[in-house]
């Protein structure tokens, strides 16, 4: 240290010491800044990355695992959500007191079916129905105990939600965000957990039923299927796009199983009406030609009581249900050889000489095709419906994302990146404003002529759409739409 002739400090050497010190830190502070930000950067991209890759993985139908994780999820909330329903909403009868007094006739030794009533008429499901009804009635004191049957309704619902969401997860075509859109239906919730109907258990065996058939146990699908219409005949929908499935892919002789499985099952379980009032229980229970209540539908508000009524108008819808079946199963769900017409029998007796299998056919059936098959046929039938009461609702929400999914986005891919993008986002936002419309359709009561006209028009576009642009089955590898196999042709005919 510099001192003065005092022996003090030499303060202005101390102070410039000071300032160099000060001066060398901040220049290595200075060098050092670059890198930290660098760092700071990398940072803050590899964050934005991480959520910019899950959000990706929300978004791809392909991610069973993350689209597993969130039908897990999902199905825990809306449990818990039906039974703050259950616990808040207060109780109304609709058909429970009927379903009891049914069952009642059935438990009292009745078995002629013309004799069973409720409070709103005449029995009209089969025997299933009055099995699962005179059990509820057992364990809810005689049907007096609402809560209990509600909250069994609500396990009821939670399995319907598993079932519907492993479905929907197999086929790989919704992506995992969109299956919040099953939670989200107010009347699906008063279906299942409030009014208690048979439609709900009806549509939980018959997702089971599809499960099953996406696993290519057709068998096994054709007793669930089965089992479901016991319950309620609108199981029965699905029966074409199974039956098309089933023969064109699968063993001559396993098709004859499933087939007999399916009838001897419905022997079984009418048998004890069969065996005694035969008649009585075939023309009651699967009553075709039943006349519905103009008040009570949703879908045809819009046309007179005189034309809903009328005979002609019933006839014309069952002849367009039959013809666009028919047009789905040639254009769609049977495409080898050129179509159902005349290629699937054609194909049918050649193989049902030897029962030759069907081993290649079998494993070009992916999990989305049994599944879009099978909604499809089901929707179609919902479109041609003679009459939709507000519980028919549960027939087909839960297939409306699968549905609204497997229409082909053509050309969402050009235009650029920010085009593609918009595409999606606008295919998006109206696949969501369907389901919307259709939502706000049943919740509209009474229904009105608007509402009616809105949700025809809705399923009406919808049907469209899945013929111009659904993904259907093809003669061999990867599923295309209408639009895709006809490209795929011209460039075969231009090379």
């Amino acid at each position: 240290m510099i001192t003065t002739r005092d022996g003090t400090a030499d303060v202005r050497f101390i102070r410039s010491r000071r300032g160099r010190h000060h001066s060398e830190m901040a220049r290595a502070a200075s060098a050092a800044s670059p890198a930290a930000a660098a760092a700071r950067r990398r940072d803050r991209g590899g964050v934005a990355a991480t959520a910019s890759a899950l959000l990706r993985r929300f978004g791809d139908p392909n991610d069973v695992a993350i689209a597993s994780f969130v039908a897990r999820v999902l199905v825990v909330l809306d449990a818990l959500l039906s039974v703050a329903i259950v616990r808040r909403v207060a109780y109304t009868n609709i058909d429970w007191n009927a379903y009891m007094g049914e069952a009642r006739g059935y438990a009292s030794g009745e078995r002629d079916y013309a004799k069973l009533r409720g409070d709103t008429g005449p029995l009209v499901y089969p025997a299933g129905f009055l099995y699962l009804y005179d059990a509820l009635r057992r364990v809810t004191d005689d049907g007096a105990d609402v809560r209990r049957a509600q909250m069994i309704f609500v396990v009821v619902y939670a399995a319907h939600q598993a079932a519907a969401m492993a479905v929907t997860v197999k086929a790989r075509v919704v992506p995992p965000w969109a299956l919040s859109l099953l939670c989200v239906s107010k009347r699906i919730h008063s279906v299942f957990a409030l009014r208690m109907f048979n439609d709900g258990v009806c549509s939980l065996v018959a997702w089971v039923a599809i499960w099953l058939a996406q696993s290519k146990r057709f068998v096994a699908a054709a007793v669930a299927l089965s089992v479901a219409a016991s319950v309620k005949m609108n199981a029965l929908l699905f029966l074409p796009p199974f039956l098309v499935l089933l023969v064109g892919h699968e063993r001559v002789s396993t098709a004859c199983v499933a087939v007999g499985a399916f009838v001897g099952v419905q022997v079984v379980v009418g048998w004890p009406f069969l065996s005694t009032y035969p008649r009585e229980y075939v023309g009651r229970a699967f009553e075709l030609g039943r006349k519905f209540t103009y008040e009570w539908t949703v879908n045809w508000k819009f046309v007179s009581i005189e034309t809903f009524s009328s005979d002609a108008f019933s006839l014309g819808l069952l002849l367009a249900h039959v013809a666009i079946l028919f047009a789905f199963a040639h254009a769609r769900w049977y495409r080898r050889g050129g179509g159902f017409f005349p290629a699937f029998f054609v194909d049918f007796f050649e193989r049902a000489r030897t029962d030759a299998a069907a081993s290649k056919r079998l494993k070009s059936l992916t999990a989305a095709d049994v599944v879009c098959a099978m909604a499809e046929g089901n929707f179609i039938g919902i479109v041609f419906a003679r009459s939709l009461h507000y519980q028919f609702y549960a027939w087909y929400f839960h297939s409306l994302p699968l549905l609204l999914w497997s229409i082909s986005s053509n050309g969402s891919r050009r235009g650029g990146k920010g085009g593609g993008r918009l595409r999606r986002a606008l295919a998006v936002a109206a696949r969501v404003g369907a389901m919307g419309a259709i939502e706000w359709c049943w919740n509209v009561y009474p229904s009105t002529p608007t509402s009616s006209l809105v949700l025809f028009a809705t399923h009406a576009a919808l049907l469209l759409s899945l013929w111009l642009g659904g993904v259907g089955i093809p003669s061999g590898g990867r599923r295309r739409s209408r639009g895709g196999v006809k490209r795929a042709r011209s460039k075969k005919k231009l090379g």
